[in-house]
């Protein structure tokens, strides 16, 4: 029991990365957008309940609620598919 347990962290840990991954990609994008055209070093963020309040977000922080907002949404669906891919793949061997 304890090897599946470090297996489904590992496929965990390889999930957090590729959504890292992603979520770079963007950021990177953006960053050349900024060197590109210029702006400023932060952004707002401004929640469609709540027109009149903004919140500025400074390009490190994205990276961290982007990563919350995936990881809420697809972690789970993504280690359930690499687990069910990892079996295939073993099944495949047997």
């Amino acid at each position: 029991m304890k090897e599946l347990n470090q297996l489904e962290k590992q496929l965990e840990q390889r999930s957090v990365k590729e959504l890292e991954e992603i979520i770079d990609t963007f950021l990177n994008s953006v960053a050349k957008l900024k060197d590109k055209y210029g702006g400023s070093n932060y952004y707002h963020y401004i929640s469609a309940e709540n027109v009149q309040g903004a919140t500025c977000i400074q390009p490190h922080a994205i990276k961290s609620h982007l990563l919350y907002m995936l990881k809420d949404n697809h972690l789970d669906s993504m280690v359930r598919h690499k687990s069910k891919e990892l079996l295939a793949k073993l099944d495949l061997m047997s």
